[in-house]
């Protein structure tokens, strides 16, 4: 193969190509210094996704390119790709660079079996909308008896948070769980890459006297070709049927989806959607930056060969797939610390949003924090040396202050003094993780992460703490 490519590109300059891995996202490396093109093989095979062409007939490919050090390439035309089956030059007839925003559909069962996760579903589907990315475009649909559209994807993450602080749940009515599946994914326009479900659900009262196993097969199949990705946490009630459980289990696993569920009620259910919300965000931007490539088979090639792609780039890492969608495989090298600071950075956006969202009480904790400022250091007297429980909660409102506003180094001062004032305390350590985060140390978050589960790890930090770790240790 090659070879072959070498044949028809005899005008370019090529050297040598290594394969160093390969995931549900075909990856291969260039050796440095050596290569001006770089080749990635595609075969379409039993089980990975026939393409059948005629003559005539346009195919896509999608591409992502990473220089060495692991930075996106997003200046390539046309020209710069190559494409071939077996032994023939395909024509390329367009090349676009793709940065859609993210387009998540969150549907929410608020019907009989969500009565006991109330309270828990008001407070963590707020944190897990904090946690997307500012530009996703979210569309909140409730499914208890009917379901309904209650906040469109034009409307905003502000609009989505306010319908979230109104919500209730309607005891003793049964979710119109299935319907409000497939008929979110029929209202997925064609022009919409990569389509997000976002669901939580009980297995509570179902409206499952509608569901046809025929209907299942169909929407099955419908998730597959619009190449939607369902993501679910199940909430398991004592009397419940685990109808709409097992169906989101289910549709998840063939998207690709990320799933858990949890036995009962409690302030995990904000944990778990937070970790949903980041593995969500951590896709999408994992996605970012892929050119997608229209290319027209010549009418002499074989239609089961391999395919290639490449570029004329040398020292580059090449990533490809058939529909672009970013499976659950973590990436490695450069581009994954790259892309994994700015996963990260997004996925504590939550924090700094509800500190922003408490403008209210702004002017009072800067007036606090000045009055900290000019007396903590006075020896035996002042604010400074209060009690213990009100100089650590001082210290730590200074630190949110300075950490809403940008100001990192000010927050850290601040938030070690809370700490010193009650090293027993887990939030002033837990935001000294997501300072570090924010500054790119990896490593000095994790550091103050596993201080949290040490000294506080029944808190609420103590379990996020714990997901976190597991999501940036190697």
């Amino acid at each position: 193969m090659l070879i072959d490519l070498l044949k028809i590109l005899r005008r370019v300059p090529v050297g040598r190509c290594q394969a160093v891995d390969r995931d549900r996202r075909n990856r291969y490396l260039s050796r440095p210094g050596l290569s001006a093109l770089v080749l990635l093989l595609l075969t379409y095979g039993v089980g990975q996704g026939q393409v059948v062409w005629a003559q005539g007939v346009e195919s896509r490919l999608f591409v992502q390119v990473f220089d060495a050090a692991g930075a996106p390439v997003i200046d390539l035309t046309t020209q710069d790709f190559v494409v071939q089956h077996g032994d023939v030059e395909a024509k390329v007839v367009r090349v676009e660079l793709v940065n859609d925003p993210l387009r998540v559909a969150l549907l929410v069962d608020d019907a009989d079996g969500a009565v006991p996760y109330f309270r828990d579903l008001r407070d963590g589907l707020p944190v897990f909308v904090e946690a997307l990315p500012e530009t996703s475009q979210v569309a909140l649909v409730l499914l208890s008896g009917r379901p309904r559209v209650v906040v469109d994807y034009s409307e905003g993450l502000a609009t989505v948070l306010k319908r979230l602080d109104e919500l209730f749940v309607q005891g003793g009515t049964s979710a119109g769980f299935f319907d409000g599946l497939t008929e979110t994914v029929e209202g997925f326009g064609e022009d919409v890459r990569w389509p997000v479900l976002a669901v939580v659900t009980t297995d509570g009262a179902s409206r499952r006297d509608l569901f046809r196993t025929s209907e299942y097969d169909v929407f099955r199949q419908r998730l597959v070709d619009r190449a939607v990705t369902l993501h679910a946490l199940g909430l398991y009630t004592p009397t419940g049927s685990g109808f709409q459980t097992g169906i989101a289990t289910d549709a998840s696993r063939i998207t690709g989806g990320w799933y858990d569920s949890l036995n009962s009620p409690s302030q995990s259910v904000t944990t778990k959607l937070t970790e949903m919300a980041a593995e969500i965000s951590r896709r999408y931007l994992r996605g970012l930056n892929q050119y997608l490539v229209v290319y027209e088979p010549s009418p002499n090639a074989d239609p089961n060969a391999q395919a290639s792609a490449a570029v004329r780039r040398g020292e580059v890492t090449m990533h490809l797939s058939l529909d672009g969608r970013v499976g659950p495989n973590i990436l490695t090298g450069p581009a994954a610390i790259a892309q994994a600071k700015q996963e990260v950075a997004e996925a504590i956006s939550s924090k700094q949003a509800q500190v922003m969202a408490l403008q209210a009480e702004i002017e009072d904790l800067e007036r606090e924090a000045r009055a900290l400022a000019g007396t903590s250091n006075l020896p035996g007297g002042g604010v400074g040396a209060a009690t213990e429980a009100g100089s650590r909660e001082g210290f730590w409102n200074a630190g949110e202050i300075a950490f809403s506003n940008g100001n990192l180094d000010e927050a850290i001062g601040a938030y070690e003094r809370a700490h010193d004032a009650d090293p027993s305390w887990g939030k002033p350590l837990f935001k000294l993780a997501l300072v570090s985060l924010n500054k790119g140390d990896i490593e000095g978050a994790v550091t103050y992460l596993e201080e949290v589960v040490e000294v506080d790890p029944n808190s609420e930090e103590g379990a996020q703490a714990i997901g976190l770790i597991g999501q940036l240790k190697p």
